[in-house]
């Protein structure tokens, strides 16, 4: 048996498992506090700190049955996002809902939402809980990741690298963004419509795999 490290697909965290014969970059389900939900193998190993035990198994790698329930379950946890936005007006709370995930077993429903600030959901969270009979999760993301969500044209006139094909987004330093060569003449050249150093900088730092484009010679 060897350690490896999986991220869950609803909540971003890490958590190392032993298991055999599973490749990195992999879709398993994992069964966590008798809740079974999707994951992802991590290519490489996190550090210590990074990564929890895992609690619960993994119960096998997905399969094509697997990804068609999948998609059946992403479609039905959008239909909710409309009430839960409903919800969150009758609340009187000042954030938006982005989109809903529903577990493997469809015990538990996840909302993605921003907000300039924290939030006292509690009530919501109730409302919720009577209204679609499930356990809610609700989760706050960064105006990154709701940039990813909406999607979007960059600065460069593409599509934006978050929402195309960026699998995690990283955190980029502040002081590569802020470097001579990136902001020479204007400051915000170097930030994207998110209002965070633009995902590409970590291409020119080397520090994320990036699609190479060959120069035609001419």
């Amino acid at each position: 048996m060897k350690k490896i490290n999986l991220r869950i697909n609803s909540t971003g965290k890490i958590y190392s498992y032993e298991a055999q014969d599973i490749k990195p970059n992999e879709a398993v389900l994992v069964e966590t506090d008798q809740i079974v939900e999707e994951a992802r193998v991590l290519d490489k190993p996190s550090s210590t700190a990074e990564a929890e035990e895992g609690t619960g198994k993994i119960l096998r790698t997905i399969n094509a049955e697997d990804r068609r329930w999948c998609c059946t379950l992403k479609n039905q946890a959008r239909e909710y996002v409309a009430e839960a936005q409903k919800k969150v007006i009758r609340h009187g709370l000042d954030m938006k809902i982005l989109d809903a995930d529903l577990s493997f077993d469809q015990k538990k429903l996840t909302f993605y939402f921003s907000a300039k600030g924290r939030v006292d959901f509690r009530g919501l969270v109730l409302d919720m809980a009577k209204t679609f009979y499930k356990l809610i999760r609700l989760q706050q993301v960064s105006s990154r990741d709701e940039a990813k969500y909406f999607g979007g044209i960059g600065k460069c006139g593409r599509e934006l690298c978050c929402s195309k094909f960026l699998q995690d987004t990283e955190a980029i330093a502040t002081e590569i963004a802020q470097s001579p060569e990136l902001t020479t003449g204007n400051m915000n050249k170097s930030t994207g419509c998110c209002g965070k150093p633009m995902c590409c900088l970590s291409f020119e730092e080397g520090k994320s795999a990036c699609p190479k484009r060959v120069e035609r010679k001419k």
